[in-house]
């Protein structure tokens, strides 16, 4: 009897013991669950009320320890004056209106015309080439020569002889041309340039070494005259131009300017003193040391230029015309 009681009084406690455990597990969990989770990030507070539309509102964190900072915004309030826009009506781009765009001019049709004009064609020195087809085969006859003769010896006597040297022939050559360009200013009424010509002349004949230094330009501060030519007499009396024309072994020209280069061979007195094989020379010389002392000028221009033929048509025309006008 007595272990009756015991396992009795045993079972109830165990029974009270798990009642206890049965109330815990059930009751916590409602109890964590009910407990409401603390926002680490607390919402900013507004120090002061907007003063302006644009001016920025001052904001503090409210709690010191925050690692988040938030960045103020602008606030823009609409435009009173302005007319909103209702739903489902379109605001044109720009906000011009029917009535405005209608306003607004509009450009003119340009029609462009399949014609060319020489853009280096100026007053009444137009280009004109009825000889193109020989003309262009010339020119190439005489590119292909100043490729692969005269150049290639360009650069052997720039090699040789020094860049001043080559200036100094330059001006002797030139001091030999003097009597043309003297006669040609005396025939087209220019005293003042004829007796510039002259006195250069005689300044770097003597003084200058037979023309080897420009004594007139550096010491006494005469400069050269703009060279006139016999094709630019014949352009003063009035004859015209004449077509473009290219001739072996010589530059472009047009018919009026090739009389005239023969004119100013006439008028050259060298000529008349020195024997034909040695004029030639001279004059084989001075072309040889021109292309030197030119060398890099054309060749930019060979670098830069697609159709050689029409740049050294209308390049001619163009400087031709300008020498005329002076």
């Amino acid at each position: 009897m007595k272990t009756w009681r015991h396992l009795t009084s045993a079972f109830a406690r165990a029974s009270l013991v798990q009642t206890a455990l049965l109330l815990c597990v059930s009751w916590f969990p409602s109890v964590v669950l009910a407990e409401p989770v603390k926002s680490q990030i607390t919402q900013p507070s507004i120090a002061a009320p907007l003063a302006h539309p644009t001016e920025k509102v001052a904001i503090e964190p409210a709690r010191s320890g925050s690692s988040v900072e938030l960045i103020a915004l602008p606030y823009f309030p609409p435009d009173p004056d302005s007319d909103p826009v209702r739903p489902g009506e379109h605001k044109p781009l720009g906000g011009l209106d029917k009535e405005d765009e209608e306003d607004i001019p509009l450009m003119e049709e340009t029609v462009v015309e399949d014609t060319f004009e020489d853009p280096f064609a100026t007053g009444d020195e137009s280009v004109e080439d009825p000889w193109e087809p020989f003309n262009s085969r010339m020119f190439s006859l005489n590119y292909n020569i100043d490729r692969y003769a005269l150049k290639p010896a360009a650069r052997v006597y720039s090699g040789i002889v020094p860049p001043d040297l080559q200036n100094s022939f330059a001006n002797a050559f030139d001091n030999l041309g003097f009597a043309s360009r003297f006669f040609n200013s005396i025939f087209q009424g220019k005293s003042d340039r004829a007796g510039t010509e002259l006195l250069r002349f005689l300044l770097n004949s003597t003084l200058g070494v037979g023309g080897l230094f420009d004594v007139a330009k550096y010491m006494f501060d005469i400069e050269a005259p703009p060279a006139e030519d016999a094709g630019q007499t014949l352009a003063t009396y009035g004859i015209a131009s004449g077509p473009f024309m290219v001739l072996p072994l010589l530059p472009p020209m047009t018919v009026r300017d090739a009389v005239g280069t023969a004119g100013d061979i006439f008028m050259n007195p060298v000529n008349y003193f020195m024997p034909f094989a040695p004029n030639l020379g001279l004059n084989a010389g001075g072309r040889l040391n021109d292309r030197a002392v030119n060398l890099d000028t054309f060749e930019k221009l060979e670098a830069s230029t697609v159709d050689l033929y029409g740049a050294a048509r209308s390049g001619y025309m163009e400087r031709r015309a300008r020498d005329i006008e002076e």
